[in-house]
């Protein structure tokens, strides 16, 4: 599975280079694309992402593991909360900073210091996919081929977002700091040791982050999203899930 793990991790690296350019994203029509790109993430990870903490907690309840680590509940669990919480500070010190430019410095943009921030944040989320597209894959094509899918629509609806935001840093920078980010996470995974327990908590923890991430720029505003196109997100990838699963 090593070529088809790195036509995927290229085909992300594609996504992320030239999602700027997808001239439709700017149009209406992108409302009932982001609800059914919503619809189809949010069953990716509740049926495939989420149901596999339990696996690794169990891994977690038999690695030997730091003593204050051994005395916490339900530990995998916790580095999801984690992975929610780290990407929702990211994302609240952008607001932040953007909305005290416009008031400030008439500046339409966060400051370059956040753009840093966003940018190696969401570098190392990236790393994690790609760190994990074996892991998270299984061993048939199909399932490579839902994992394409889900994160490209996934990366897609980040980008815009980061695009929006910070501008021209984003298209100077931050696309291509993305695209190799992926690469490299992929890269590691291919060439240094690894064990369960690095698995399950990177796994946790990037679990948390996709929740986040999802609620914060897949799901469009009530009055401008498709339910319809959403169910039907969410329908087809649970029943492709269902099939490989």
């Amino acid at each position: 599975m090593f070529w088809f793990s790195l036509a995927v991790i290229i085909g992300f690296a594609i996504v992320h280079i030239y999602t700027n350019y997808i001239k439709f994203l700017s149009r209406e029509p992108k409302n009932q694309l982001m609800s059914l790109v919503s619809g189809g993430s949010i069953a990716y990870v509740f049926l495939h992402l989420v149901p596999e903490l339990t696996h690794y907690q169990e891994v977690a309840e038999q690695a030997q593991l730091p003593g204050w680590m051994e005395n916490l509940e339900y530990v995998t669990y916790l580095a999801t909360l984690i992975g929610i919480a780290f990407f929702y500070g990211i994302n609240q010190l952008s607001e932040k900073s953007q909305e005290h430019n416009k008031r400030k410095k008439n500046m339409t943009r966060p400051s370059k210091y956040i753009f840093i921030l966003e940018i190696s944040a969401f570098a190392m989320y990236n790393m994690l996919i790609g760190y994990l597209l074996v892991e998270l894959s299984g061993e048939l094509i199909i399932d490579y081929v839902i994992y394409f899918i889900v994160f490209s629509f996934h990366f897609i609806a980040n980008n815009r977002i980061l695009h929006l935001t910070h501008e021209d840093l984003y298209t100077r920078a931050g696309r291509w700091i993305l695209a190799a980010s992926v690469f490299i996470g992929w890269l590691i995974y291919q060439s240094a040791p690894t064990s369960d327990l690095v698995i399950a908590f990177f796994s946790a923890f990037l679990t948390g982050g996709v929740v986040l991430n999802i609620m914060n720029d897949e799901l469009p505003d009530e009055k401008n999203s498709s339910f319809p196109a959403f169910l039907f997100g969410l329908i087809l990838i649970a029943v492709l899930l269902q099939l490989i699963l």
